[in-house]
């Protein structure tokens, strides 16, 4: 297995740590996909500043199944590696600033720098939060996604695609252990010259995660989600897709 490239990124992650002067969150997560059956693992650093800045730094890798063929049906870029293999999928920085309204409203706009084999993203968005009460808490976020890359659309010509992209977040406190959250999201291609693998330019997720708080350094979650009919297998899209994940955060 071809694992060097995701473990190199994860420990450079790591060795981060010491330049940050406040608590640093360090969360690592497994996944699988069922219909498309992909494996996927996940690296990621990230810190909160009391100024109301965040960031965070994470890499991600996939085993690379399907026939040769990514999640979406397309062919990996490159085609070195082996079926089985694992490959980085993405490596990416994310920052966001808060700014608090009042005691329940608060305004977050952030970006996300992207970049795979493929190419780079450049992802800006803006969220508005609101506290419902003191254990439920809701966001809704607007992302544009931009490629400065060229893919092939459904006439198999070359443009660069772009994405909008809407999520929905909520989240419960049960109590001082348990916490449960939720993220609906519908993304659509800005050109309808672009489907997904369930043959329409938008699709929808919808994500659940249940969260155990050990103590307050460790707590790991459970997720479910389902990802549409964008499964692909075997040369064969629009199949029902579903996502398990499991993880583990450590604030050091």
């Amino acid at each position: 297995m071809n694992i060097k490239s995701p473990l190199r990124i994860a420990c450079g992650l790591v060795t981060l740590l010491p330049l940050f002067s406040h608590a640093v969150t360090f969360d690592v997560r497994g996944g699988y996909k069922s219909a498309s059956h992909i494996y996927e693992s996940r690296f990621k650093v990230s810190q909160g500043w009391e100024n109301g800045w965040w960031a965070s730094m994470e890499t991600d890798n996939k085993d690379n199944k399907n026939n040769g063929r990514g999640a979406n049906g397309t062919d990996k870029s490159d085609s070195s590696h082996s079926l089985g293999d694992i490959t980085t999928d993405y490596n990416e920085i994310e920052t966001n600033y808060t700014y608090k309204l009042n005691k329940k409203w608060s305004l977050q706009p952030g970006g996300i720098l992207h970049w795979s084999t493929n190419g780079t993203q450049i992802r800006p968005y803006i969220r508005l939060n609101y506290k419902i009460s003191d254990n439920l808490n809701s966001g809704l976020r607007y992302r544009y996604d931009y490629n400065d890359y060229e893919t092939k659309n459904t006439d198999n010509e070359l443009h660069r695609d772009s994405v909008n992209r809407l999520d929905l977040y909520l989240g419960y406190k049960i109590n001082a252990t348990w916490s449960l959250n939720y993220q609906g999201t519908i993304y659509r291609h800005t050109s309808a010259d672009y489907e997904y693998k369930n043959g329409k330019s938008w699709s929808t997720e919808n994500a659940f995660t249940v969260r155990y708080k050990w103590n307050n350094t460790v707590s790991n979650y459970a997720e479910y989600d389902y990802l549409d009919k964008t499964g692909y297998y075997d040369g064969e899209g629009n199949k029902a897709e579903s996502r398990y994940r499991i993880g583990i955060t450590f604030n050091l």
